[in-house]
């Protein structure tokens, strides 16, 4: 992996400007939707309906990056692979529940929303995290498309599997909403993909294509996520414990799994961009995807959407505190300053 991880360096100029102050936009977002939610609770009900196109659009540029073939070469980096499957669909979920076991078990409404927030990867903001973070960028494509194709598959699994036995889960409703928010855009983004390149070419792509789509996500997810908060800001703002009550497991969540897979990432062998980049990829939740499927196949119980609208409000400011610290401790854990490192570390272990 660690040519690709300098192929990082060379290759990926990073984000925009714009795209670093992302996760400020998030919050401005999130604020602006709590206090329209508090003053004018009307706008908010006038804007519901178009939620929906909202989230499809937030999904759609992040699956118009994804190159499918790349999956393979995943195939020659098999342990991040590995390691992102292993910890994503055989380990995190059962992780939320039992933190919300722990926490949230007289709360049950606020515990499926938990475990909705558990039950599929990002496939977005996690490039954001990524690049902050100096991380390997190409790898991290690789690892979003694994998660991108095999979510599709869990998510409804999963929700009957921890879910069934103690709410009643509308299977149908809950596919739907995958296929919808999932695999549509999975689908469009593929084939609006194939055909930018094949009447474009790969320089227009890259150099035109790809930062309208950026902002075209962007300003869907704040108007997506102003319109969410406008919708339950009054619910959060009477009861403001229900951050708290959210905020306990989450953070627990992120923390013990992002610093967790760093060390499980470094002792196998990985550099500083590769544990990274695999950490974030094994950390990140689709809030995008939970919301969804709240205000879909559980839309009778409204408590579960607010859950849900939760999780970013708490992930957002905790990944950028993760990224922080992820910086701080690469010296310590890696012996390096810069992600651009990975080459000659390879070179030193083969030597």
């Amino acid at each position: 992996m660690s040519n690709v991880a300098t192929a990082s360096v060379q290759e990926q100029a990073g984000l925009s400007l714009v795209g670093k102050l992302l996760p400020v936009w998030i919050i401005l977002a999130m604020a602006a939707g709590l206090l329209l939610g508090k003053f004018l609770p009307q706008v908010g009900k006038a804007l519901e309906p178009g939620i929906p196109l909202g989230l499809f659009v937030m999904i759609y540029p992040a699956m118009t990056k994804l190159e499918l073939g790349q999956v393979r070469s995943a195939v020659r980096d098999w342990k991040a692979a590995s390691i992102v499957i292993f910890f994503n669909y055989a380990f995190n979920p059962f992780l939320l529940y039992l933190f919300g076991w722990i926490f949230l078990r007289n709360h049950p409404d606020l515990w499926t929303g938990l475990v909705l927030l558990g039950v599929a990867p990002c496939i977005a903001m996690v490039l954001v995290w990524t690049d902050l973070a100096r991380g390997n960028g190409p790898l991290g494509i690789v690892l979003m498309a694994w998660n991108s194709l095999i979510q599709i598959v869990t998510t409804p699994f999963f929700i009957w599997l921890i879910l069934g036995a103690r709410v009643s889960v509308d299977l149908g409703l809950v596919a739907q909403s995958v296929l919808l928010y999932l695999g549509l855009p999975l689908l469009t983004g593929a084939l609006s993909r194939r055909w930018m390149l094949h009447t474009k070419g790969q320089a227009w792509f890259e150099n035109k294509a790809l930062p309208v789509l950026d902002d075209v996500q962007l300003t869907a997810l704040m108007l997506t996520l102003v319109v969410m908060f406008a919708l339950q800001g009054d619910v959060i703002l009477q009861r403001p414990e229900l951050i708290w009550q959210m905020a306990t497991p989450l953070v627990l969540f992120f923390v013990v799994l992002f610093f967790g897979v760093l060390l499980v990432s470094r002792k196998a062998g990985f550099c500083y961009a590769d544990s990274t980049t695999t950490s974030f990829h094994c950390t990140g939740r689709n809030f995008e995807l939970a919301i969804a499927i709240a205000l879909t196949a559980f839309a009778s119980r409204p408590m579960i959407g607010v859950a849900t609208v939760i999780g970013p409000l708490i992930e957002v400011p905790l990944m950028l505190t993760i990224v922080y610290l992820a910086k701080k401790l690469e010296w310590k854990l890696f012996g390096t300053n810069t992600a651009g490192a990975c080459q000659s570390q390879a070179n030193r272990d083969r030597a």
